[in-house]
């Protein structure tokens, strides 16, 4: 069933009004009418069936039914650090990473990085991000909506690092150093619920320093196998790991 992300502006008592693009593929795109039904996910994260009792241009109001009970997830809570990398690809790994239950992602400048942050380009290009994301958000049925931002460097990275409980730094530089420890090992450390920095670099891997920088911090360095994976790939070869960790093995 169709569902889509709300706010509280949008809810009226026990009816919720859309407008804009939400009305728009609604009538247009999904042709429902009166007495169609939907999933709305509000700003709590709490689902609800809808059923449509007005269609008008631009305008759709909806009638509350029941409560959707199902959660699709990801019981750890992985936010991933990408480091740029082209627009086509850093928008794939970000839809594909949505529908395999990512908490939300944090952009940043990778000394290695091909493509160079446009901040003069920032609100647009983060609009468009977060449009991908809600879009496979709801095809996947989330009840989050991941958050989408962006940081100038690695080094504001760790800034913002303590308010995770774990922080991972993913790359085939792992097996380098002292601080090199088995996904494994992190997996049967950590204790639920819990929330995970994952750290991935751009197309030419993290710079020396990068990666030094992340070992003085203390961050675990892990790897996700003997294959060296695109960069877009591997946070979903990660998400996949978890996924059936901690959903499908138990």
């Amino acid at each position: 069933m169709q569902r889509y992300f709300i706010q509280n502006e949008d809810v009226e008592g026990d009816r919720v009004v859309l407008q804009g693009e939400q009305a728009h593929h609604i009538e247009r795109v999904m042709r429902m009418s009166a007495g169609d039904e939907f999933i709305c996910v509000d700003e709590n994260e709490k689902a609800g069936k809808f059923t449509i009792t007005s269609v008008q241009a631009q305008k759709v109001t909806a009638q509350f039914s029941e409560t959707i009970e199902t959660c699709a997830e990801l019981p750890v809570h992985v936010t991933i650090a990408q480091a740029d990398i082209k627009g086509d690809r850093f928008e794939w790994m970000l839809q594909k990473a949505t529908e395999l239950g990512a908490f939300g992602f944090i952009g940043f400048g990778g000394k290695h990085s091909v493509v160079k942050w446009d901040e003069k380009k920032q609100d647009k290009k983060l609009g468009r991000y977060k449009k991908i994301v809600q879009e496979a958000a709801e095809q996947s049925e989330r009840l989050r909506l991941p958050a989408v931002q962006h940081v100038a460097s690695a080094k504001e990275l760790l800034l913002i690092a303590d308010r995770y409980d774990v922080v991972w730094v993913v790359s085939e530089q792992s097996g380098r150093g002292t601080n090199h420890h088995a996904l494994y090992e992190q997996l049967e450390a950590l204790h639920l619920p819990v929330s995970v920095l994952a750290i991935f670099g751009p197309e030419g891997g993290f710079s020396e320093s990068e990666f030094q920088l992340f070992q003085d911090a203390g961050f675990a360095s892990i790897s996700l196998g003997p294959r060296i994976l695109r960069a877009e790939t591997a946070s979903t070869a990660l998400l996949s790991m978890l996924s059936y960790e901690y959903e499908i093995k138990r």
